[in-house]
């Protein structure tokens, strides 16, 4: 088993629970606005929102879409597949969501005792994310989970996203570590495990939920994140 130094753990949805995260400001809003008088349910409006928005995030990740694109758009697809005009309230939603979301601290099953554990083994663990930075170091600050890391990895910091190589070697450059000691930590398959395989880093695919066939094999593949005591 190769011998790893430095850990380069994804954010949302690997540490941070950012489907219910979201989900819960989501629900505060569709409250607040009373969305109730124009979905069947909060469900409903939920499901629009997240096949949308999980969409965009792809196109992001990829430089296909800008991040101004993927905000206004996520909010107004749920109206317009209702045949609503209300981009009033589209546009109030975007503005309100991110200080919502931020105020929502709801981590992984398992994130605290994985990041005692690491940092007990002396790993050097960084953060490695395509969130905005405006609310990503507010999470990390929010969950209590900030001080686990030597240094935070923004894509809007490094001017290039996950799964990009610029992304990667910015990384390996910046905490002076060599690919066969590094290993990346994450839930999405495109930008942490594509990304990280096409620059000759190991990977461990967290995927907590319903199993898929994907492409390749990662190096590891994980549903829960306490099984990373029986990989490092």
């Amino acid at each position: 088993m190769p011998i790893y130094r430095d850990l380069y753990i994804d954010l949302d949805g690997t540490l941070w629970n950012f489907n219910e995260n979201s989900k819960a400001a989501l629900r505060l809003l569709y409250d607040k606005y009373h969305l109730s008088n124009f979905f069947d349910g909060f469900d409903e409006f939920y499901k629009l929102y997240r096949e949308r928005n999980d969409y965009l995030w792809t196109l992001y990740a990829e430089g296909k879409i800008k991040r101004q694109d993927l905000e206004k758009e996520r909010f107004e697809y749920p109206f317009e597949k209702k045949m609503l005009n209300l981009s009033v309230v589209a546009q109030a939603l975007q503005a309100e969501y991110l200080p919502l979301l931020v105020k929502q601290n709801k981590l992984e099953p398992g994130a605290v005792e994985t990041l005692d554990y690491l940092k007990s083994r002396g790993y050097r663990l960084y953060i490695v994310s395509n969130g905005f930075r405006e609310v990503q170091y507010k999470k990390l600050q929010g969950s209590g989970i900030s001080a686990y890391f030597d240094d935070v990895f923004l894509s809007e910091n490094i001017g290039a996203n996950k799964p990009d190589a610029r992304f990667f070697a910015h990384i390996i450059n910046k905490t002076d570590a060599k690919t066969e000691s590094s290993i990346v930590i994450g839930d999405n398959f495109r930008a942490d495990i594509v990304g990280a395989r096409n620059f000759g880093i190991d990977q461990v695919f967290y995927e907590p939920g319903f199993e898929q066939t994907y492409e390749f094999v990662p190096t590891y593949t994980i549903k829960s994140l306490l099984e990373l005591k029986n990989i490092l």
